[in-house]
C-alpha cells in the first residue's frame, strides 16, 4: 500500500511539474507520421525516463512497456515536436531499443534486443543538437534530408533555432559539416553590369543560389543585381559574373548587293550549282530552296577562295551586266541580327470610321510596307574563330493595286523568303546566287495637254509593255563577308547602325 501510495504521489508531481512547462498538442505545421500523429512541447530537467515514458504514454494513448534495465534522468527541452522524434531522441540517449506490436511499444537496453534478436537495433546512432545562427532551420532541413541515412533523423524546432541529429558516425558528421557551411553570415555584393542585361543574369544567378540564404534582386532602371549568399557560394556567382558581363564579340559584315542582267544565251537562268562546282575560287556549300507565286527557284551558296571584290565582279560580267544596286557595312553583336533592305516603301492610306451619337467620322492614316530585297544576318563566333552565319534573303514586289469601297489604293504584295546556316572563316567571302526574276520595260508617249483631256486623252498617248512573251531575266547576287572585331575598332570606325536600310523615296500616294 505504502509502495503504491509513492508511486501516486511521484506520478502526480512528475505530472504537475509537466503542466507547470507546459506539455502541450501543438497545432500542427507539416503531418506527423507513425504511431501517433501528435506535437509535443517538453522542458525537463533531472526527471527520470521511465516517468516519462509513462507520460507519453498518457498523451498518446499508445502502451508503453519499459522493460526492466530502462533508466536514466531526463534533460530536455523540446518545443512543438512529433512524438516519434520524442521518442527517438529518448532511444539514442539512453542507448535504448524500441519493439512495436500494433498499438504497444517495448522499451528495453540495446544489450536486451541484441541478445532477443540476435542483431543491433538500426546500427549504432548517435545524436547532435546544433544552435543555428544566421539559417532558417526549414532550410537546413531541407538540405539534410537529402544527406541522412534510412534510419537517420532530422529534428527541427524552429522556435528556438534549433536542429537535432540522429544516424550513424558517419552521417552524422556529414550533416554537421554541412551545418557549419549553411550556418554562416551571408555575404552581399551589388554588381553594375556594363554589357549583359541585369533581368537576364537574374534568372542565371537564381538557379545556382543556396536556398535559404541566397537572394537576388536587381534595379533594371540602373542595370545593377544585389546578391547575397554564402561566402563559398559567392565566389561562384561572381566568376558568373563576370562570364557574363563580357564585352560581347561583334562582326562586321561588308555586303555588295549586285543585279545582274543576263545575256541572251542566259536568259533561262544560270546553273549557279555547276558554275560553283567548276571553278577552283568557287567552294560550292549547297542549295536551298525559295518558293516564288508560280514558280520554284533554287537558291545556291558557296565561298570565294578570293577576297579581290573586283576579281568577282568581273567574273559575274561573264554572264550579263552589273549593277551595283547596294554596298552596305553593318556590324552586329554575336548572335544578334542585323538587316538590311535594298527598295521602296510603298505607302497606302487606311480609313477609320468612328460613329457617335450624332455624326460619323473619317481619320485617315498613312501605312506603308517595305518592297525589295531584305537580308537578315545572324552571326555566331565560334571559339575556333570561324563565323556561322544564319542568312535569310526575303524577295518582294507589288503584284498589283486594289481599291477599296472607299477609293483607297492598296498594294498587294507577293513575298518570298528563305534561310541557310553557313560555316565560314573569318574574311571569306560568301556568294548567294540564284534569286532570279523577270523585268518587262515599259515606254510611255504621249502629246502634251491634249493627253491629259478626259476620257478623249487616251487616244492621244501610247504606253508600251516591252517584250512580254521574252522579258529581260535578272539574276540578284549577294556577297557577304564577316569579320570580327573588337569594340574600339567599331567605335573608332564609325561605322553604320546595326539595322541599315537602304530605300528610295515612298511611293504608292502619287497622283496618276
Amino acid at each position: 500500500m505504502k509502495k503504491t501510495f509513492n508511486f501516486l504521489l511521484v506520478l502526480c508531481t512528475l505530472y504537475s511539474v509537466l503542466c507547470t512547462f507546459t506539455i502541450a498538442i501543438a497545432e500542427e505545421k507539416t503531418p506527423c507520421i507513425g504511431s501517433s500523429t501528435e506535437r509535443i512541447s517538453l522542458d525537463l530537467r533531472g526527471v527520470e525516463v521511465i516517468e516519462l515514458l509513462k507520460l507519453l504514454s498518457v498523451k498518446t494513448g499508445l502502451t508503453i512497456v519499459p522493460q526492466p534495465g530502462v533508466k536514466g534522468r531526463v534533460n530536455l527541452f523540446l518545443n512543438n515536436v512529433c512524438f516519434e522524434d520524442v521518442l527517438d531522441i529518448i532511444l539514442v540517449t539512453y542507448n535504448l531499443a524500441a519493439e512495436r506490436k500494433g498499438s504497444i511499444i517495448n522499451i528495453m537496453t540495446a544489450e536486451q534486443f541484441y541478445r532477443i534478436y540476435g542483431k543491433r537495433y538500426e546500427e549504432k546512432r548517435q545524436m547532435a543538437t546544433l544552435k543555428l545562427n544566421y539559417a532558417k532551420p526549414a532550410n537546413v532541413f531541407n538540405t539534410l534530408s537529402q544527406l541522412k541515412s534510412d534510419i537517420g533523423k532530422i529534428i527541427v524546432d524552429e522556435s528556438t533555432a534549433t536542429v537535432i541529429l540522429i544516424d550513424i558516425p558517419e552521417k552524422l558528421d556529414l550533416m554537421q559539416t554541412m551545418v557549419k557551411q549553411l550556418d554562416q553570415p551571408p555575404e552581399t555584393e551589388v554588381f553594375g553590369l556594363k554589357y549583359a542585361k541585369a533581368k537576364d543574369l537574374e534568372v542565371q544567378v537564381s538557379k545556382i543560389l543556396t536556398t535559404g540564404p541566397g537572394e537576388v534582386a536587381i534595379d533594371e532602371r540602373t542595370n545593377k543585381v544585389m546578391i547575397a549568399d554564402l561566402p563559398d557560394k559567392m565566389m561562384r556567382i561572381k566568376r558568373m559574373v563576370r562570364a557574363f558581363d563580357e564585352e560581347p564579340s561583334q562582326v562586321l559584315i561588308d555586303a555588295q548587293i549586285i543585279e545582274l542582267t543576263l545575256n541572251k544565251q542566259f536568259q533561262r537562268g544560270v546553273s549557279w550549282e555547276k558554275i560553283f562546282r567548276g571553278l577552283n575560287d568557287l567552294d560550292f556549300k549547297g542549295t536551298f530552296s525559295l518558293g516564288l507565286t508560280g514558280s520554284r527557284q533554287e537558291v545556291s551558296v558557296g565561298t570565294v577562295a578570293t577576297d579581290d571584290y573586283n576579281a568577282v565582279l568581273q567574273f559575274l560580267e561573264g554572264y550579263g551586266r552589273t549593277n551595283i544596286l547596294s554596298q552596305p557595312r553593318i556590324t552586329a553583336l554575336n548572335n544578334q541580327e542585323a538587316k538590311i533592305l535594298v527598295g521602296a516603301r510603298e505607302a497606302y492610306i487606311t480609313q477609320t470610321l468612328s460613329t457617335a451619337t450624332s455624326a460619323t467620322t473619317t481619320a485617315e492614316s498613312i501605312e506603308y510596307v517595305d518592297v525589295g530585297v531584305k537580308l537578315n544576318v545572324t552571326p555566331n563566333i565560334s571559339r575556333d574563330g570561324f563565323i556561322t552565319m544564319k542568312i535569310r534573303p526575303e524577295v518582294s514586289s507589288v503584284r498589283e493595286y486594289i481599291t477599296t469601297s472607299l477609293g483607297s489604293r492598296v498594294p498587294i504584295v507577293t513575298t518570298s523568303e528563305a534561310e541557310t546556316v553557313i560555316k565560314v572563316k573569318d574574311g571569306a567571302m560568301v556568294m548567294l546566287a540564284g534569286l532570279t526574276k523577270k523585268r518587262e520595260e515599259e515606254a510611255k508617249s504621249e502629246l502634251p495637254f491634249l493627253a491629259k483631256i478626259p476620257i478623249i486623252g487616251i487616244f492621244f498617248g501610247n504606253k508600251t509593255i516591252g517584250s512580254t512573251s521574252n522579258p529581260e531575266t535578272t539574276e540578284l547576287v549577294i556577297l557577304l563577308t564577316p569579320h570580327i572585331v573588337s569594340g574600339d575598332f567599331i567605335r573608332s570606325a564609325e561605322l553604320e547602325p546595326r539595322d541599315v536600310v537602304l530605300k528610295k523615296e515612298p511611293k504608292g500616294l502619287r497622283e496618276e
